[in-house]
């Protein structure tokens, strides 16, 4: 007998068990059912009950099915079998109570085949017969006196399909349904089968099923007696016994080729071979669009380059996002990432980074940090800083940029990479004022930058000029925008220069000098992609000198000059390629998709959009009441709106008013019993933004709007009202949900209040029951005839529709985060934001790529005559299409929540008067937008990537890891899967993706590659300073690389392994060079960057400095005031940074004459010594922090 060698488990001590392996509730023959299920459950199992069809060989054989598994676990096989007997048999059976005779002799013949794959699993159950560890019993038909029946086609036969398999644990797992075992079974036929575990939901069918099993094995079978198996017939059986243990793999298994070593080491480095770029895309189940690979390039294959990633809503910013820091992690490039989101997509991004792209990446919440699992979950300690602890972490933006953790974050620099999403919270916190006054995220943002805390940046928005143009200036300067076009005026001029139709009118000189003065990163595959059509389109000539523009090499003025129409055309084309946009944005529309359904590169459906707006008219009281209402708000403004946090309140009390009348009535309800104003997820930045709040879901509105007796006793009577008075826009809904359901749509249906949603909920339950469900920010929930409301995950959720199961989803803005319902195809706005980019956000949950209809029907309700209606079909009279919003008229997003905001503070006598103005006022900036506005053009000229086939797919991995090397990556209560659409951090069914990125699988690789490859190994690598690894086959000669996993197992033995050695060398090396060369010019550009910001805060600080010197030397009455003498008067000063001065000008590398522009000595009025004093302190430790961040950022540098 040979030493078996146990399968690899999590510390080499404990056989794992059946909870860790992710099973279906079902399978059929398209699942592989040998590699899926009867080798994993086999592999861990200790007992074995299986009753199955005749007593033969190919019956026997698909009981054996992946059995060799369980030889090594020391387990025991109960098989339950049927047989048909003939007159003779029945005649000799008669009263006994065991079967002999020719009977037996004829069982036992049917142990004869000549199949090959039932000859080897007959030895397995020879063996395990041989070793006391299998016992066959026979169910024979009898009649009511128990007298056993001839086999024919009318008279019964066992035929009960049922496995029931245990472990060492207590757990076990039962499978019934219809299973031939013909000879030709799982080959041919199409089988299936249901499967029950003991430790979840199907608990009770395992029971059943198990004890099942126990009756008939007992004998309390109705219609049969059970024999045990003939000594004849268990004798033949055991003669076909191996003289040594059977292997392990099963006989359908493909046979393992090439070394175990080889392969582990091959499989360890993979991700960093050169050419690896397409291993993680194939070795997870997303599957990105063409935009997404475009984007993905950039972010990945162009790094260390900042990004803004613009693509519209809908499109999968977050997608491509991951798997491009999936890429980067794999390969080693990046090591430390830090994620910022806001609040409410945190658990968003978590789950999709774990669930998509198999990456454990924990998150920050509170005080708290969450691991991939719900049982990981970690108080942070006092006094530590939990950015410097994990190497990635996701956290709240909305803590992020508050002080105290701005330092932390700080502190625990440098990241190689930084992802802002939603970065469009990072802006202005006064954009109407002239200066510069950053918001916290933005400051933070400026921080980084300004210490080189981070490697990369990548901003992610739809839209990140909410307000002014100039949001987007601000942002740009993050992803690497410096020079001239980094300043404000000159970035809007240059977009305003391009949007000029007269060339004559245009500046073109202007437009070339900036351009030298901005620096210029590396050309990449956009520019070199527009270039070509600009050759093709008005030739070599013309292109030549559009080239030159811009360069220095030839005026711009002359260029333009020799240039045809058709040539200056392209030079705009040109210089929109070179604008701040085209450097630093990647952005997508619907209409680059179209383009690609068009080439043939997308066949997934792109609908088109139905949409209506749907005034919902009261009748005379519900009108009174809500006029009466709004007076009482408008009232209460007046008296309180001057007091802390009353505006923010009242406008929530406004909106829950339009929203329903359940909305408005628990609001003033709570607010009579004193408790805090409860906030949903869409307004808690507003609050903080308003109120400075933190990260609280409450306001205290008792404090911000105090109430009066009188008003008091009003509220009550407004409540008691609204119970009484027909509710019109939920009348409505009935009609329009009924319509939808009636034309076969399942319907979502939107509003911002969660008061809102569970009054729906409970008033539409009773009609929808199990078709109905809800999602808000805690989570979805599902109603169940027998249990009532009970949660259910995101993953369930989505499939519940997608199968009609659920036909009506009531949700709030947290779902237009995260979930994809291309299966509804209607939406109704219950109620509509006060900015339109979440109504798109809303739509872009079901107008997305794969929608199953060609239509979709949007329906929003508004109440005739309110601000909300007036507004909203004011803009509809001049945007067509709200996702004009996401392109250059960007700022109305912005412009229309202020313009609510400032209808509403106009005194009620004045309102319609100010919402007529507001209202023109709004759509003049529409006009002005669409004349001078920034060219935020969609389609990104990037060409599609085009790598080598992934050395390693997802497959590859399956096939080693578990059929090959027996690996377990799962530990108790965290199963792992390789079906990509089966992980999930859902706590309910939480299971991971067995793929790169999960913790234990170097591990395990680890252990079967062993320490180094033997010098006999054809398998030879190369790896660099860097990381980067090259592959090489020696036993070719000349050497070639290796591309896959498949080059690897088929390696003979090494025939030119010096040549090898070599090859690969080269190959790493020629890699790690080009990418140092292109990293350099990355750096050296943000380097100077960053110098060139350093030097213009140095000289800001020093000419306000000497300008107020000169201004205190002229009160003293100084005449002949030099600002030199200043400077060297504060060189002087010995207990003040200002001795280090010069040394850090020197440092810099800012000339001297820099400094003492002529104009300082008058630039202030006169000043007295003391403003003088506490002006020269306060420059001093501006300085000396200054001084502080270039030491900090050149070491870090």
């Amino acid at each position: 007998m040979t030493e078996q060698l146990d399968p690899i488990v999590g510390d080499g001590t404990e056989r794992p068990g059946l909870r860790g392996l992710d099973l279906k509730p079902g399978y059929d023959s398209s699942d592989r059912v040998l590699e899926t299920f009867y080798v994993p459950v086999l592999s861990r199992a200790t007992r074995y009950d299986r009753s199955v069809g005749y007593f033969r060989s190919s019956a026997l054989s698909v009981a054996a099915r992946g059995l060799s598994r369980f030889i090594n676990g020391g387990g025991r096989v109960r098989l339950l079998c049927g047989a048909e007997i003939t007159p003779a048999d029945r005649d000799a059976l008669l009263g006994r109570t065991s079967l002999d005779g020719a009977f037996a002799e004829r069982l036992a013949q049917r142990l004869v085949t000549d199949n090959e794959v039932d000859r080897r699993r007959l030895e397995v159950l020879a063996w395990l017969a041989k070793e006391g560890r299998l016992e066959v019993r026979i169910a024979i038909a009898v009649d009511e006196q128990g007298a056993p029946l001839v086999g024919g086609e009318h008279d019964p036969y066992f035929h009960e399909k049922i496995g029931v398999l245990r472990d060492d644990h207590g757990d076990g797992v039962a499978f019934q349904g219809s299973v031939n075992e013909s000879a030709t079974a799982w080959t041919r036929n199409f089988e299936s089968f249901s499967v029950y575990c003991s430790w979840d939901a199907t608990a009770t069918h395992f029971s059943f099923w198990a004890n099942k099993f126990e009756e008939h094995w007992a004998g309390r079978l109705k219609g049969f007696r059970v024999y045990p198996l003939p000594d004849a017939a268990r004798a033949r059986l055991i003669s076909l016994a191996p003289d040594v243990v059977p292997g392990e793999r099963d006989p359908e298994e493909p046979p393992a080729v090439g070394d175990d070593a080889a392969v582990a080491h091959y499989l360890r480095v993979a991700p960093r071979l050169v050419g690896a770029e397409a291993l993680p895309e194939a070795t997870v189940g997303v599957k990105l669009f063409p935009h997404q690979r475009q984007v993905v390039e950039r972010l990945a294959g162009l790094y260390p380059r900042s990004w803004l990633v613009a693509d519209e809503v809908g499109l999968g910013k977050t997608i491509s996002a991951g798997m491009a820091l999936r890429r980067l992690l794999l390969s080693g490039r990046v090591r430390r990432a830090l994620i910022l989101a806001p609040a409410n997509v945190c658990r968003q991004w978590q789950d999709e980074l774990f669930e998509k792209f198999g990456l454990w990446v924990p998150r920050l919440d509170g005080n708290k940090v969450y691991g991939a699992h719900p049982h990981d979950v970690r108080p942070v300690a006092r006094g530590a800083n939990p950015y410097a602890e994990h190497p990635l972490l996701i956290a709240s933006s909305h803590l992020a940029r508050r002080p105290e953790q701005q330092e932390l974050v700080l502190a625990a620099a440098p990241y190689d990479l930084l992802i802002v999403d939603e970065a469009h919270h990072a802006r202005r916190s006064h954009v109407e004022e002239d200066r510069y006054r950053p918001g916290r995220l933005l400051e933070l943002l400026d921080k980084v930058s300004a210490q080189g805390a981070a490697t990369a940046v990548w901003l992610l928005t739809a839209t990140p000029m909410q307000v002014t143009p100039v949001e987007l200036r601000d942002l740009l300067r993050h992803t690497g925008l410096h020079g001239t076009l980094a300043n404000e005026d000159a970035f809007l001029r240059y977009f305003r220069e391009l949007g000029k139709d007269d060339d004559a009118r245009t500046a073109w000189a202007w437009l070339d000098q900036v351009l030298q003065e901005t620096p210029r990163l590396p050309r990449t595959g956009a520019e070199e992609a527009v270039l070509d059509r600009i050759r093709r389109r008005v030739g070599v000539i013309e292109a030549a000198l559009i080239e030159k523009f811009g360069t220095g090499e030839m005026p711009g003025q002359e260029i333009v000059e020799q240039l045809s129409p058709a040539g200056r055309a392209e030079l705009r084309t040109w210089l929109r390629t070179l604008s701040p946009v085209g450097q630093f944005v990647t952005r997508h529309s619907r209409e680059t998709l179209k383009l690609y359904r068009a080439q043939g590169l997308l066949s997934e459906n792109l609908a088109d959009r139905d949409v209506l707006p749907v005034p919902v008219p009261f009748d005379e009281p519900e009108q009174r009441l809500y006029e009466e209402l709004d007076e009482l708000i408008d009232r209460l403004m007046e008296a309180h709106g001057s007091r802390r946090g009353a505006g923010f309140v009242l406008t929530v009390y406004r909106r829950r008013l339009t929203s329903s009348w359940a909305a408005i009535r628990k609001t003033l309800t709570r607010r009579l019993a004193r408790e805090a104003l409860v906030l949903d997820d869409d307004l808690l930045e507003e609050a903080e933004d308003a109120l400075e709040t933190g990260l609280g879901g409450t306001v205290n509105d008792i404090q911000a709007v105090p109430l009066t007796e009188d008003e008091i006793a009003e509220i009550r009577g407004y409540i008691d009202r609204i119970s009484t008075v027909t509710d019109s826009k939920f009348n409505r809904l009935r009609q329009d949900l009924d319509a939808a359901r009636g034309a076969g749509h399942s319907t979502i249906v939107f509003t911002q209040f969660t008061d809102t949603l569970e009054d729906l909920r409970d008033r539409l339950v009773g009609v929808y029951r199990s078709q109905l469900a809800t999602f808000t920010g805690a989570g979805g929930q599902v109603f169940r005839e027998a249990e009532g409301w009970v949660e259910i995950s995101k993953r369930d959720l989505v499939e519940a529709i997608r199968s009609r199961r659920v036909t009506v989803l009531l949700a709030t803005d947290a779902a237009s985060e995260g979930l994809n319902l291309q299966a509804c195809s209607y939406l109704i706005n219950y109620d509509m934001p006060w900015n339109p980019m979440r109504v798109e956000q809303r739509i872009g949950r079901i107008d997305r790529l794969g929608q199953a209809r060609d239509v979709v029907h949007v329906r929003s309700y508004f109440i005739p005559g309110t601000v909300e209606e007036s507004v909203y079909r004011a803009l509809a009279s001049r945007i067509d299409d709200f996702r004009e919003l996401l392109g250059d008229l960007q700022p109305i997003l912005g412009a229309t929540e202020r313009a609510f905001q400032s209808i509403f503070k106009a005194p009620r006598s004045e309102r319609r008067a100010a919402q007529d103005k507001i209202i023109k006022q709004l759509l003049d900036e529409v006009d002005t937008l669409r004349a001078e506005g920034i060219d935020f053009t969609p389609e990104d000229p990037m060409p599609l990537p085009e790598h080598r086939p992934a050395p390693v797919t997802l497959e590859d991995l399956r096939e080693v890891l578990v059929d090959r090397f027996a690996a377990v990556l799962d530990e108790p209560d965290r199963p792992v899967t390789f079906d990509p659409a089966r992980a999930s951090r859902d706590p309910e069914g939480w299971t991971a993706l067995a793929t790169y990125g999960h913790p234990r699988l170097e591990a395990q690789l680890d252990r079967m590659a062993g320490v180094s490859l033997p010098d006999s190994s054809a398998l030879v690598l190369a790896t660099t300073d860097r990381g980067v690894v090259a592959a090489v086959r020696a036993d070719r000669t000349p050497p070639e690389p290796i591309r896959s996993l498949a080059d690897v197992a088929e390696l003979g033995p090494p025939a030119a392994r010096g040549e090898a050695e070599s090859l690969a060398n080269t190959i790493a090396l020629e890699a790690t060079a080009a990418r140092r060369a292109y990293e350099t010019q990355i750096l050296s550009a943000r380097n100077q960057r960053w110098l060139d910001t350093l030097r213009q805060r140095f000289l800001a600080l020093v000419h306000e400095t000497l300008a107020a010197g000169c201004a205190a030397l002229r009160y003293e009455g100084q005449e002949d005031v030099d600002p030199v003498t200043v400077w060297h008067s504060l060189g002087q000063d010995a207990t003040s940074a200002w001795a280090y001065a010069r040394a850090f000008q020197e440092r810099l590398r800012v000339p001297l004459a820099r400094l003492f522009p002529a104009h300082l000595a008058t630039l202030r009025e006169p000043i007295p010594p003391d403003e003088w004093a506490a002006i020269r302190s306060r420059s001093a430790g501006e300085l000396d922090a200054l001084m502080s961040e270039y030491r900090l950022a050149s070491a870090v540098r």
